[in-house]
């Protein structure tokens, strides 16, 4: 594409700058993001990951809890597919990912009003034909198909037609869970290990929840049962380990993951976690060869390759760190805090450039995620839409353009006279080098709602075109100053001394020079900004693994 429609990308995008253009939109969703505010933003997050990782351990337990999707209003850190941009986010950035092998699937974000539903359902128990496992079956195409209403609803009448089946209720409070309601969760587990109190898996699995909860006596009493009734089952031994870290008591957490793997030298979980209880223990080397034994058992878990990075970079080990995190964001490219962290690790060995690339598409990605949530909670909302479909106009990535384009579409099915979504997609239409369309398009958005962004794209359409009156016509309306804006001048001012113009040819090269001096051949070349230098790498980005659910 031309000079011109990269230029887009530098300027400032809005949606609601100026005043709500599409129906039923929500105008907190919809603001201002330049590339200098997106910068600022994840320099002052990467400032507040290191502040966040020398806080208290009892913080690590909260954000294993948030990313596992088992505290209320939490979910998944893939960022651009599910929202998570929230002050926990934060902390769960620096601290660790919990990625359980026995636990429930993470948590989908839920509507407005739906845990209220589930409360109800739980409540009501209506009577139904089907049986018992046909109710169960139903329960799990229905969660399939995110009705988690219907899931909870499903298992509800399973435990009606019936009350003295433990794996009934183990079900539904793993729903319960996920959506936060965590005592009705407890309370179904409970209900379990009253029909079976042999079963180590439902203590470890009660605690489990105890301790997704901060509740660390109850927690570690269950681990506790568990271990008795079943010394040969690893996972209590590893999720007391967890507990263990969290209360600060890193040896005693070694001691406890040490017998997980006497149990299963196999257990990746132990062995991930056994190295975050070492990098505590400042013992690194030991850590990095615990993290590779995960490796090597589980190399797609990508949270053992961010972990053994950490370790590496604690032992000056930039290089190896950078390659550790490039595998990762290969396992789970959405993943922001790998980014951050790689781009911690390029600063540490001088690659500047590599590194701002990585500050810049990690907070893109926490933009999208906290779009998403949004999305979620308000499907109707236009605004919402064309929203993301702007921030995908921001990154040159290779599905950016055809994503940005299926949300202005989106965004026009729930409102007709969206002008914005028109402007999105005049956007794409002069990256695309479909001039025509893309005046055609703005053309659109300006006879429904006239607005600086459509008139500022439409002048870049013009100016392609070469039509400069036109160009700085739609500049002038948009109130737009800058270095195109100043090209069409100069260029305006060539046509007119080719066409003998003098006077406005002179008028014009003033204003060029005006707008962008670097165009006077007499001023001094202007000096680039130096970098600003990058925080520390967060003493605790590491991913932590639970063992929460029965097998």
């Amino acid at each position: 594409m031309s000079r011109n429609g990269r230029q887009l990308s530098s300027r400032c995008v809005s949606a609601g700058e100026y005043g709500t253009v599409c129906k039923n939109s929500d105008p907190q969703a919809a603001g201002r993001m330049c590339d200098m505010d997106v910068i600022t933003a994840t320099r002052r997050q990467r400032q507040q990951t290191s502040i966040i990782s020398r806080g208290t351990s009892g913080s690590l337990l909260t954000a294993m809890a948030c990313l596992l999707g088992f505290a209320a209003g939490c979910g998944s850190s893939d960022d651009a597919n599910v929202a998570d941009n929230s002050a926990a986010s934060q902390t769960t950035a620096a601290q660790g990912e919990p990625a359980a092998n026995e636990a429930a699937e993470p948590a989908r974000p839920m509507p407005g009003g739906e845990t209220g539903d589930l409360e109800s359902v739980v409540a009501d128990g209506e009577k139904t034909g089907d049986s018992v496992d046909e109710l169960a079956k139903r329960a799990e195409q229905l969660l399939q198909a995110g009705d988690v209403v219907g899931a909870v609803r499903a298992l509800t009448q399973a435990i009606g037609k019936n009350p003295r089946s433990p794996d009934v209720y183990v079900k539904r409070a793993r729903i319960l869970s996920q959506a936060g309601l965590h005592t009705r969760a407890i309370a179904d587990v409970t209900k379990a290990i009253e029909l079976n109190p042999d079963d180590a898996r439902l203590r470890n699995t009660r605690g489990f929840y105890f301790l997704s909860q901060q509740k660390h006596d109850r927690a570690v009493q269950d681990f506790n049962d568990a271990i008795a009734i079943d010394l040969n089952y690893p996972h209590p031994y590893n999720n007391r380990g967890l507990l263990r870290i969290a209360q600060g008591d890193y040896d005693t957490a070694v001691a406890d993951f040490d017998a997980a793997l006497r149990i299963d030298p196999e257990y990746r979980d132990a062995l991930n976690n056994r190295g975050l209880a070492l990098v505590r223990l400042e013992r690194y080397a030991e850590a990095a060869e615990s993290f590779s034994a995960a490796i090597e058992i589980s190399p797609e878990f990508p949270g053992s390759w961010n972990n053994r990075a950490l370790a590496n970079h604690k032992l000056g080990e930039n290089e190896a760190a950078v390659r550790d995190l490039t595998q990762a964001i290969k396992l789970k490219p959405d993943q922001s805090k790998y980014y951050l962290q790689r781009s911690e690790a390029l600063e540490a060995l001088g690659r500047t450039a590599e590194a701002e690339a990585d500050l810049n598409y990690a907070v893109w990605l926490q933009q999208v995620a906290a779009i998403n949530l949004k999305i979620s909670a308000s499907p109707g909302d236009p605004g919402l839409w064309v929203r993301r479909g702007q921030l995908h106009l921001t990154i040159d990535r290779p599905a950016s353009l055809n994503r940005a384009r299926a949300d202005f579409v989106h965004a026009l099915q729930l409102d007709p006279d969206c002008a914005t979504a028109f402007s999105g997609l005049a956007a794409i239409h002069l990256r695309e080098g479909n001039v025509e369309q893309a005046i055609h398009n703005c053309t659109q958005a300006i006879e429904r709602q006239p607005h600086h962004t459509a008139y500022s794209l439409r002048g870049d359409a013009y100016l392609e075109q070469g039509e400069f009156d036109l160009a700085i016509e739609d500049f002038t309306a948009a109130r737009r100053l800058d270095e195109t804006v100043a090209r069409a001048y100069l260029l305006r001012s060539e046509q007119h001394q080719a066409a003998g113009n003098i006077q406005q040819a002179s008028a014009d090269r003033e204003r060029a020079v005006e707008l962008d001096p670097s165009l006077d051949p007499d001023a001094p070349p202007r000096e680039k900004p130096k970098p600003q230098a990058a925080p520390a790498f967060p003493d605790e980005a590491v991913d932590v693994t639970e063992s929460g659910e029965p097998e």
